[in-house]
């Protein structure tokens, strides 16, 4: 899947940001250099911080083509840097502005989903200035979480009805807006899509407790089972549904697709990656390697399908 240049790309490399997840952007920013430097693109870095309109406008003055993003969560995964990118006409790798806006913010990610009849869990809305008046209405157990978070940063499991004040205040320290959702028991499995085609599905199963922050990015944390160990038409039916959500909420090139999948074989979409991580312990590498692609064609793939939202368009 190695595609063909003759004449590489000047690349801007955006990572760090000002988000809980600076860590895992730097991380994946290193991965993203190395794999430059092996193919060899010219490239220069930027950390993302509040100059970065200025950087990114400097860098493309000195002749950047592309800007590759190594970015995630807030100001980075949401459209933020993606509308930047997009004004001043500098193609960036991953969805566009309203894709990555969209995903970033769980509660309208859900709305659409439901309206295309794929499957979600049953959820509340509550806001941060008005917690004393929630009031739960779903069995436990119940998942909190802040609507426009990733890397499950301020996401509490609520077994007993006497966690779910606390639960809500930690979910408030990231985000005003806060989704409360039933927990779906069963296996947790995640579709990569690259290239736009859905690649081997991924069973992960953390030794303690459930897929936090600490599991994710902690090696040897987190067991991951490749391919899933579910029926093949299970696998197939996420894979479905991942593309469809992958197509209705408008992403390109690649991305994520999280899900719970009931003991009776039903999949429910939980999130939708828009900058999936690439770790040396993310998955989209590791899915891209089970179907024979190398890192370095997994980045030169971003780089070269790099665009804009009106590419083409005056």
């Amino acid at each position: 899947m190695s595609v063909a240049t003759s004449k590489k790309k000047k690349v801007v490399l955006l990572q760090g940001g000002m988000s809980a997840e600076r860590e895992v952007s730097l991380s994946t920013g290193r991965g993203f250099a190395q794999a430059l430097v092996e193919l060899g693109y010219p490239f220069e870095v930027i950390d993302c911080k509040e100059d970065l309109l200025i950087r990114i406008a400097e860098a493309q003055k000195n002749g950047a083509q592309v800007a590759l993003l190594a970015l995630h969560g807030k100001y980075a995964e949401d459209g933020i840097a993606q509308s930047i990118c997009e004004y001043i006409k500098l193609p960036y790798s991953g969805s566009g502005v309203m894709a990555s806006a969209l995903c970033m913010d769980k509660i309208f990610t859900k709305e659409v989903l439901s309206n295309h009849k794929i499957p979600i869990a049953k959820q509340q809305l509550a806001h941060k200035n008005d917690l004393a008046h929630f009031r739960l209405e779903l069995p436990l157990p119940v998942v909190v979480k802040p609507s426009r978070e990733g890397s499950s940063v301020g996401v509490t499991i609520v077994r007993d009805k006497s966690q779910l004040r606390g639960a809500l205040d930690e979910a408030a320290k990231h985000d005003q807006y806060i989704l409360v959702e039933e927990f779906i028991s069963g296996v947790e499995v995640t579709v990569p899509i690259l290239d736009e085609k859905a690649l081997t599905p991924i069973e992960i199963v953390p030794k303690v407790d459930f897929y936090d922050y600490k599991n994710k990015y902690t090696a040897g944390r987190t067991d991951y089972i490749l391919p899933a160990r579910l029926p093949d038409g299970v696998l197939q039916l996420a894979r479905e549904y991942a593309l469809q959500a992958f197509h209705v909420c408008r992403l390109r090139c690649y991305g994520r697709v999280d899900f719970r999948v009931t003991n009776d074989g039903q999949p429910y979409v939980l999130e939708i990656n828009t900058l999936p991580g690439c770790t040396p312990t993310s998955l989209l590498p590791k899915s891209a390697a089970h179907s024979g692609i190398s890192f370095n064609q997994l980045v030169e793939i971003l780089v070269e399908r790099a665009t804009l939202d009106y590419a083409g368009v005056k």
